[in-house]
């Protein structure tokens, strides 16, 4: 019998080594941090959390939020020339740029669109119908954020939306890239398409692979940059000036109250 039983301990004691997993946490800059240094930094305003996951390994990493920044003469000036001889597009305005990394085909839409939970960490909770307005949140009340899978329905709808909503604030012109297309006819799409030929936005505004969603271009180079999967539409007041200073104020005060960490 204690032979059986040391065997059980044993049998238990093997299995369990293998079942635990190492966290590791890491800065925005790739440093490793501690569990404490992590959660603190995940409650701020500028910064999320994402989770990778591997059978013997946790990592979870800090992202940026948003970033508020300036471009360089040379680069500005490229850029604008870009935009308007390849993309008529009047750099005398602030620019709203709405990016897509990938156009879908048209068969991989969903039939109708969806409303998707994920946690602090970008961890997949689970699903809602949406139909444009309303969804059901009642499950996920601690879901972090959430996100559209949308149909190509609702993707135009959206998209004809944001345009429309955009132009109608003074010196805005709202603005669509894309990075890759897997097969869409653009036809298809209900207001116009600038590819992102040799990924320039990309490069400039992509940090450490966080991908992001919209980018507003002043024309003096000052540029917002909101990262994730978050399809957003910024706030109108982020176009008056004295509120654009007070937000970029805010972001920056909140960045050396982290510099330790950074």
């Amino acid at each position: 019998m204690r032979c059986f039983n040391l065997f059980i301990a044993l049998f238990v004691l093997y299995f369990s080594g293998f079942s635990q997993v190492d966290t590791l946490y890491f800065d925005i800059n790739k440093e490793a941090i501690s569990k404490a240094i992590f959660n603190k930094k995940i409650e701020s305003k500028i910064y999320d959390g994402i989770r990778f996951i591997t059978d013997s390994l946790v990592v979870q990493d800090v992202i940026p939020n948003h970033v508020f920044g300036q471009l360089d003469s040379v680069t500005k000036s490229q850029l604008f020339k870009m935009f308007s001889a390849r993309n008529g597009i009047d750099t005398t305005k602030t620019l709203m740029v709405f990016y897509q990394d990938t156009l879908i085909a048209e068969n991989e839409f969903p039939e109708k669109s969806i409303m998707i939970f994920r946690d602090s960490l970008g961890e997949f909770m689970g699903t809602s119908k949406y139909n444009g307005i309303y969804f059901d949140s009642r499950k996920y009340r601690k879901a972090k954020y959430h996100t559209v899978e949308y149909s190509l329905k609702g993707f135009n709808k959206v998209t004809i939306s944001k345009a429309k909503t955009f132009k109608k604030i003074k010196n805005v012109t709202p603005v669509f890239f894309y990075a890759y297309n897997k097969g869409l006819d653009l036809s298809k799409l209900k207001v116009i398409w600038h590819k992102d030929y040799g990924h320039i936005l990309h490069k400039l505004f992509v940090t450490n692979n966080y991908f992001f969603r919209t980018l507003i271009i002043k024309p003096n180079g000052e540029y917002f940059v909101r990262y994730g999967d978050k399809f957003v539409a910024e706030k109108k007041d982020i176009f008056n000036l004295k509120d654009w200073e007070k937000l970029k104020n805010k972001y920056f005060k909140e960045m050396r109250t982290n510099s330790q960490n950074l």
